[in-house]
């Protein structure tokens, strides 16, 4: 009976300490930055998110034509016969230009508001909620997606849950309506894929685009947008002083709740609307309802036993309250914090007429030039309306396998090495910087600068084991010839590793190297590894 109770004591006393060693966060900047990056974070690098919802179906006309007329591009460029407009953000741009209560002329709108016509008719007959009926689950195999991304060693899988138009992709109790359990595919997908992840030992997250939600769409009398029957899928729109109501404010957080409460994801992704407000109006209260979003998150995520992480865009929020966000850039240089990119394989939403597709050694690229940099990357795939995979992004998906099956050790649970690479001889960065292309919250005088640049075919990256042991140089694509890594000469940052052997990864061959004045100079074998010269081969540099 003693030791019964000097059990039950010591049990009581040990779940008093590791009560007392959680913090409960607090909707502040000081509270949130206690947050720490969980490992399974700093170790995964690589995840996939999708873009699948009723602006979807525009995909299934969208022809060249189209595209150029839309972006005003081609035949059309100069044309002066719409306001050219991005494919995506649809439901935002398909209604009428209004002034004083009149359409205005055809040269005044928006592209999309035009296509919509020619396609559907006028949006005053056919609008947004129109186009949730033509999704359908034909084509949705959340098995199968998982599979090809675990293979391809994806380590966190980002089912879409909501976008700009509000419309829920799970069968949601705060979106009882228009969500896709119960219109469009009637499928639980974002449910469907957490499951399958799960299923697979694989971390999961959700995709959360709903910030700006209620001024996304024009409220416009005698259109649907304008009749309160359908709020619930366009919003109410913002108050007199240009701020949201309350109601709408309410609804993100408890939308954002309810994904928490339902999924407990390992990972929330939240785009860039979180900052509109505060740049048209010069006002926190999305900031503040977004340090109430964030410190529930993390509180539930402690209750719950697991590690969680949310990305935000924009500098929404302070780089040491969670994972800055930087969509289709990366960083100049190893940043001391983590963050996360996110790039398309084939543009955000399914729209084939525009011929995009990034070639697979660019994007392969960027996942090495983030992870280099202490990054992650998110890449996405455009979903069809049917819910089925295009079959370029299914041929990249194979592709990425097949590197990452040969390179995956040099990027998972790697770290960033001393300096994160090196230019090609002769070539130059032509960095271009994005900072001021996204207007922004919060402007951290410690952020490293983001941009876009050109990587060229001999650059170099490294990366590093956690152990330190061993050091991974990246060239973009195959050398024809030997080369020298510059950062291990006399002068440079690696030149006092002392260096037991150099192997190819993919390759038997015995590498030929030696150390010189000017850096370590390498004699790659005649065979390359891949039948493709283009993609980057990877170095292992054991250290004694």
């Amino acid at each position: 009976m003693k030791n019964k109770y000097k059990f039950a004591l010591s049990l009581l006393f040990l779940t008093s300490i590791i009560a007392s060693s959680q913090i409960q966060y607090k909707a502040t900047k000081a509270s949130l930055s206690q947050y720490e990056v969980p490992e399974w974070y700093q170790d995964a690098k690589i995840g996939f998110f999708y873009h699948w919802g009723p602006q979807t179906a525009l995909g299934d006309h969208w022809t060249k034509d189209i595209s150029d007329f839309c972006m005003q591009k081609g035949k059309y460029k100069d044309s002066n016969i719409g306001i050219e407009n991005p494919v995506g953000q649809w439901g935002s741009h398909m209604y009428p230009n209004m002034k004083n209560g009149v359409i205005e002329p055809d040269s005044l709108q928006s592209t999309a508001y035009l296509i919509h016509k020619q396609i559907y008719g006028d949006p005053k007959d056919f609008g947004y909620k129109d186009l949730i009926p033509l999704m359908s689950d034909k084509g949705w195999n959340p098995e199968e997606m998982v599979r090809l991304l675990d293979e391809a060693g994806v380590k966190y899988i980002v089912p879409q849950a909501i976008h700009h138009d509000g419309f829920a992709m799970w069968d949601s109790k705060v979106i009882d309506e228009f969500n896709a359990a119960k219109m469009g595919p009637k499928r639980n997908t974002t449910k469907e894929v957490i499951d399958a992840a799960r299923k697979r030992g694989i971390k999961v997250g959700v995709s959360t685009h709903a910030s700006r939600h209620s001024w996304y769409y024009k409220k416009i009398p005698g259109y649907d947008t304008g009749n309160p029957r359908y709020d619930q899928l366009y919003g109410v729109g913002l108050g007199k002083d240009g701020l949201p109501q309350p109601y709408a404010v309410e609804k993100w957080e408890n939308t954002i709740g309810e994904l928490v409460d339902m999924f407990q994801p390992d990972y929330i992704f939240v785009d860039g609307g979180s900052a509109d407000i505060f740049t048209e109006n010069g006002s926190y209260l999305w900031q503040d309802a977004f340090r109430r979003v964030l410190s529930n998150y993390y509180n539930q995520a402690q209750k719950g036993g697991w590690d969680p992480v949310l990305s935000f865009k924009r500098e929404s929020l302070w780089k040491e309250e969670a994972v800055p966000d930087y969509e289709g850039g990366n960083l100049i240089d190893i940043a001391p914090y983590k963050w996360q990119t996110h790039a398309s394989i084939t543009g955000w939403f399914y729209r084939p007429g525009r011929g995009r597709r990034t070639p697979t050694p660019i994007l392969f690229s960027k996942i090495i030039d983030a992870v280099s940099k202490n990054g992650n990357i998110l890449l996405n795939l455009a979903i069809k309306t049917d819910g089925s995979i295009q079959e370029k992004e299914i041929t990249f998906l194979k592709d990425m396998a097949s590197w990452m099956q040969v390179n995956g050790e040099g990027i998972h649970a790697t770290r960033p090495w001393l300096v994160y690479g090196e230019l090609e001889p002769g070539t130059s960065l032509g960095f271009v910087s994005m900072e001021k292309k996204k207007r922004k919250v919060y402007n951290d005088p410690e952020k490293i600068e983001m941009g876009r640049y050109k990587l060229h075919p001999g650059d170099i990256r490294y990366t590093r084991s956690k152990d330190e042991k061993n050091i991974y140089a990246t060239r973009i694509s195959w050398p024809e010839k030997p080369f020298v890594l510059t950062s291990f000469g006399k002068n440079a940052a690696g030149k006092t590793i002392d260096i037991e052997s150099i192997s190819l990864l993919g390759s038997d061959a015995k590498i030929s190297w030696k150390k010189t004045p000017e850096g370590l100079l390498i004699t790659p074998p005649s065979t390359p590894v891949f039948k493709d010269k283009t993609w980057p081969v990877m170095f292992k540099i054991v250290k004694h």
